[in-house]
Formats: C-alpha cells, structure tokens, sequence
C-alpha cells in the first residue's frame, strides 16, 4: 500500500510539472513534456523496485513458515528415525530465519503475511491425510519441491536485490537452504529405492511361491501316475493270474476224466 501511494505520488508532480508548462511556447512544452515522461518513468522504476523488494518479503516468509508447519507435521506421523532429524532441524533452522526476517521486516515499516499461502495449505492439508510409508515418500518429495522453489527465490535476491539488508539476509540464509535442499534430495531419494526394493522382493516372493506351487503339482502329478501305473500293474497281475488259475483247473478236470 505504501509503494502505491509513492507511486501516485510521483505520477502526480510529473504531470503536475507538465500542465504548468502548458500556459509557455511550444518549445517549453516539449521539454516539459519528456521532462514529465522522465518523471513517471522513473516514478515506475521506483515503484517497480518496491514491489519486488516487498515481493520478496513475502514469499520469504510464507516459505519459511510453510516449513515449519509442514517439519512440526513430520513430527508427529513419521516413524522414520532419519525423517524424524530431518524434520526437526526444518522447524530450528525456518524458526530462526522467519524470526530473523521478521525484526527485518519491522524495521523497515513493511507488514509480513500471518498465515502461509492457500497453495501451501492445501499441500499441508493433503500431507496431513496421509499415515504411514505414503506419508513419509510424499512429505520428503513435497520437501524437494519447496526448497528448489527458495533456493531459487534467495539466490535471486542474493544477486539482483536492490535493498541491501533484505539482499544480506538473503546471502546469509541461502546455503542453509541450499543444504536442505541436498538433504531432500537425498532423503527423497533413499525412500524411492526403497520403494524399488520392496516391489523387487515382493516379485521374488511371488516368483519362488508360483515356482513351489508348480512343482508342488508336477509331484503330484508324478504321484498320481504313478499310483495309477500300479493299480494297473495289479489288475493285470490279478487277472493273468485268475486265467492261469482256471487254465489249470480245466486241465486237471479233464485229465481226471
């Protein structure tokens, strides 16, 4: 609001300047007239300047409590000892930076959000859903996601910011941030081998289970036949023995006759 009010305050006196002029020839009106686009221009600048410097203010600090929201979260529902560390230097390392960042912004007149924006809400609503390994893989890739996003935010004002204890601070806390990020990274990626690792074993386990119930059958396949090649066997013992049987009890009887 006050960047606004410096910049209609600016707009004013150039073409305030400019209708002064208006009442002299025609050379002092050309004159006046880039004078006054001089003054509106630079006017722009200013406020152009004002905007991105508080622009920056802004998200810096929705970030920063974005995270420690989204740490204090991890907190509570993981059960991952390496989340867990993870998590808990999220909440120390965002805490002191948005402290810090806040004596900043009062210092120089300029009011900081409240409350994080709706986007991160949202991403902190759907989080806080989840239990479990599909909590922990979402919350380290949501991790990735947010700090790529300040790294880049930082490194911008670290190098082209033009208010210079917002540009020191910004120099200041971006390694930390460009060490979460690797942290993240590494985080995030451990949980997708992870991951990897346990659709490799359920492969195998099904793999070895299809592999037993196949031979499982084959052996009793084998059984079967066999049982079956031996009653055979006995039937055709049994009956070779009934003709010899009356073969020689026709031959006896007849001998006796």
């Amino acid at each position: 609001m006050i960047c606004f009010e410096v910049w209609i305050a600016e707009l004013t006196f150039g073409l305030q300047f400019f209708f002064d002029l208006e009442q002299g020839g025609f050379m002092k009106k050309y004159i006046g007239a880039y004078a006054a686009l001089a003054i509106v221009a630079m006017a722009t600048l200013v406020y152009g300047s004002i905007v991105f410097q508080n622009s920056f203010y802004t998200q810096a600090a929705e970030s920063g409590m974005a995270e420690v929201m989204l740490g204090n979260l991890a907190l509570q529902k993981t059960q991952n000892e390496q989340i867990r560390q993870f998590a808990q230097q999220m909440v120390t390392d965002h805490t002191n930076a948005n402290n810090e960042l806040k004596q900043l912004a009062e210092s120089k007149n300029i009011t900081l959000p409240a409350s994080v924006s709706s986007k991160q809400q949202s991403a902190y609503d759907k989080l806080n859903g989840m239990n479990g390994m599909d909590f922990d893989k979402a919350f380290m890739k949501q991790m990735v996601k947010d700090h790529e996003s300040a790294v880049k935010l930082f490194q911008k004002q670290s190098e082209k910011g033009e208010d210079a204890d917002a540009k020191a601070f910004a120099a200041k806390t971006l390694p930390t941030l460009q060490m979460h990020l690797q942290m993240a990274k590494t985080l995030n990626d451990s949980m997708k081998n992870s991951n990897r690792n346990n659709n490799n074993s359920n492969s195998g386990g099904n793999s070895n289970g299809n592999m037993d119930m196949m031979n499982s059958n084959s052996n009793a396949n084998m059984t079967n036949s066999n049982s079956s090649r031996n009653t055979d066997s006995n039937r055709n013992r049994n009956t070779n023995s009934n003709t010899n049987s009356n073969g020689n009890s026709n031959s006896n009887s007849n001998d006796n006759r």
